[in-house]
């Protein structure tokens, strides 16, 4: 799998992720700007040397992908300590 910062995309899947991203400012992923990347036709966005629960979220497209980031990050954390996860924008 190939990664790349999110400047590093192509303009127009850039541009919906910056979208996205603007539209959602106190979010997990707009706070990180989380790596994107392609396995297949499903996309990834994650934080750190490799996909792992918890900071990294899967989807059929860039901004898919970046709301299961938000939904699902730091989510073994949470689990741990019995915390219900908080609402993102």
């Amino acid at each position: 799998m190939t990664s790349l910062a999110i400047e590093e995309l192509p303009p127009v899947i850039k541009e919906d992720v910056e979208d996205y991203l603007e539209t959602h400012p106190r979010s997990p992923a707009a706070r990180l700007r989380p790596r994107m990347g392609m396995i297949g036709d499903t996309w990834l966005a994650f934080i750190g040397p490799e996909v792992r629960q918890g900071a990294s979220g899967l989807g059929e497209t860039p901004r898919d992908a970046l709301k299961d980031f938000n939904q699902h990050f730091m989510e073994p954390l949470i689990s741990r300590n019995g915390s219900e996860p908080a609402e993102t924008d």
